[in-house]
């Protein structure tokens, strides 16, 4: 897997509390919130901020159960990687590795997604869309 951005995702309660710690608190820049996500710009990595009901639609769709109100350490690993088949590669290496796959890889929004969970359950999402096979044709 070679990813060209990590995406680290954290449910959150309030929005706006969330922007108020990030932004003023912590003072990381952001363009404000866009369908229930702050975004963050660090370095080598995006942060993500993401209303918990908006998170509770990425653990749904990869067939994990998620609590109606954030846990503490709960995020989903977010990779964008440059092919479907990429995706569908790494999918398999997670499993034969002692991984889980719990849906299989498909097309949402307008990008190739699928989701696995290490053995210790922590959700990563692999991305495979136009913007991500560019990337990687630059490399």
């Amino acid at each position: 897997m070679k990813p060209s951005t990590v995406v680290l995702s954290l449910p959150v309660t309030e929005l706006d509390r969330s922007l108020l710690f990030y932004r003023d608190g912590l003072g990381l820049a952001t363009s404000g919130i866009d369908e229930g996500i702050i975004a963050f710009e660090l370095p080598n990595l995006s942060l993500f901020l993401v209303d918990h009901r908006e998170y509770a639609k990425y653990t749904t769709r990869a067939g994990v159960p998620s609590a109606s109100t954030p846990a503490a350490g709960a995020c989903i690993i977010s990779c964008a990687i440059g092919s479907k088949q990429e995706v569908d590669d790494t999918l398999a290496r997670a499993t034969a590795a002692g991984g889980s796959v719990s849906t299989p890889a498909g097309d949402h929004d307008g990008s190739y997604m699928g989701y696995f969970s290490d053995p210790d359950g922590h959700l990563w999402e692999l991305v495979s869309n136009t913007r991500t096979e560019a990337a990687a044709a630059q490399e």
